[in-house]
């Protein structure tokens, strides 16, 4: 069970890369990890954003010890096997990895009706989120054909793109509440801070049934504090229903300037809280303890390990003895890597 609130306490860099840039499929790009415990392995496994001149794809890393999880401690396992390739939208493009963990469990993949579910984005043309099972977390995973979350309608926060897709299983409900990043088509008049930038929504699924029912925005970056007044995303639930919810996120001061819909720099990690015990309503931004850091306080040999510009989907894993470790890529938007931080009690 997750036993602290990690939002309590100090992080430490670790200026060395968890996992690089390699020679295949990851050549480009290392990064957006999903971790969750396989039993069967007896060891943690991370789902991993790659990509090469090709295309962006989803491969796995086994963590070599039960504790330690950082820099030399995995080993890469290639990309994730699919039962039928050819149910993807798009062959070349599935990538940010989800697997449904079950709610208030940190790391604990949810085994629903036998199978593992993950969730994951491809482009047909615009961002759509689909779904896949398997039987054991190394797969293979048997790919639903049809996405279950497709962009909305007119001016709507994700008229554009439905992306970054995080997912938790709540048994006592038999369904799943899905946190994903939309992107809108059209200037916003909710946010005229930053019209064009995206924000965080809801939605509810059953797996198996053949879409998710979107719930409505938990967060637009208008009336955030500074880091978060440009755009937001990525959304890991973190806590439980009796201790309060809170969540790590990404956000940017920055807004988008027009139709671009990109995601202007700075990319910065913190935490969000919500108030009250339903996990789908009434989050904000904290601006106290939020971001972790900025580019600006890199230090010298955060830089030359190839820390910089920005600080992608933070995620992090709490292991058995309560070690917690935050996960991150940083370098040149198409070129970065995965490092960490390490949690300090203060």
């Amino acid at each position: 069970r997750f036993r602290l609130m990690y939002s309590n306490v100090a992080w430490r860099i670790d200026s060395r890369c968890v996992l690089p840039r390699g020679e295949e499929f990851d050549s480009r790009v290392v990064g957006d990890p999903c971790i969750v415990r396989d039993e069967e392995a007896g060891a943690w496994r991370m789902f991993y954003f790659c990509a090469d001149s090709k295309g962006c794809y989803t491969a796995s890393a086994l963590s070599r010890f039960p504790e330690n999880a950082g820099a030399g401690d995995w080993e890469k396992q290639g990309l994730v096997p699919l039962e039928n390739p050819d149910s993807l939208a798009v062959a070349n493009n599935w990538h940010k990895w989800w697997v449904i963990m079950e709610a208030g469990a940190c790391n604990r993949a949810a085994r629903i009706n036998g199978r593992y579910w993950s969730l994951f984005v491809s482009r047909d043309p615009d961002k759509v989120i689909q779904a896949a099972c398997a039987r054991k977390l190394e797969g293979p995973w048997d790919v639903v054909s049809r996405p279950i979350l497709m962009p909305g309608d007119g001016d709507d926060l994700d008229g554009l793109h439905c992306d970054t897709p995080t997912a938790y299983w709540f048994p006592d409900r038999e369904e799943v509440l899905i946190y994903y990043k939309g992107y809108p088509g059209v200037l916003q008049d909710l946010q005229p801070g930053s019209p064009f930038g995206s924000g965080v929504m809801n939605a509810v699924w059953s797996p198996g049934e053949e879409s998710a029912e979107k719930t409505g925005v938990l967060l637009r970056p208008e009336g955030q504090p500074p880091w978060g007044r440009g755009w937001l995303g990525g959304f890991q639930l973190l806590g439980d229903s009796g201790r309060g919810w809170y969540a790590l996120l990404n956000a940017s001061p920055t807004p988008p300037e027009d139709e671009s819909h990109r995601e202007p720099a700075p990319s910065l990690g913190g935490w969000a809280f919500c108030e009250g015990r339903d996990p789908a309503r009434n989050w904000m931004l904290d601006g106290s303890k939020s971001p972790f850091l900025r580019p600006v306080e890199l230090s010298p040999e955060q830089e030359r390990s190839g820390m910089g510009v920005n600080f992608w989907r933070h995620h992090m894993l709490v292991t058995d003895d309560g070690q917690a470790r935050m996960y991150f890529n940083s370098g040149a938007y198409g070129h970065e890597q995965m490092y960490s931080m390490t949690a300090v009690s203060e």
